[in-house]
């Protein structure tokens, strides 16, 4: 009986040890190739929640920097980064309901101002032609409302 016992744990370490080396081989092979595997239900506009089977919808939110002699302003989402204005004066980015949209003067001494140029239909919050005055500090832009 000790000697089966012995058998099944070896015959475990050895397929462990497969197993193993087999997921670290496709994981670098993916990694190098860039080749990914869609295994979500997500794709490029939109989301489902796997339990309430609803979706999210992206919006559109286009910015202006009318003070375009000041190109290294950013443009966060829920605190990460996300654009500058350092190729044009405007910048489209993608939303989704609930997101924080900030923008980042903390480089510059001087007033600079971004104005909401463009949203999708989709948007109510925050409304076309805002305009936000940052000096030195992040200012809040606001929280999208997705209709």
């Amino acid at each position: 009986m000790k000697a089966a016992f012995s058998i099944f744990e070896k015959l475990i370490i050895v397929l462990l040890i497969i197993s193993f080396s087999f997921l670290l081989v496709v994981q670098l092979t993916n990694y190098r190739n860039d080749f990914s595997v869609s295994t979500s239900l997500f794709d490029e506009d939109n989301f489902s929640y796997l339990l309430k089977g609803e979706g999210l919808s992206k919006g559109i939110i286009v910015l202006k920097n009318l003070d375009y002699n000041y190109k290294d302003v950013s443009i966060l989402v829920n605190g990460e980064y996300v654009a500058n204005f350092s190729e044009s004066n405007e910048v489209k980015i993608p939303v989704y309901n609930n997101d924080i949209v900030e923008i980042d003067g903390t480089k510059y001494n001087n007033k600079v101002k971004i104005k909401v140029i463009g949203i999708s239909k989709n948007i109510s919050s925050p409304q076309l032609n805002k305009i936000v005055t940052t000096s030195q500090s992040i200012e809040i832009l606001g929280r999208v409302q997705i209709k």
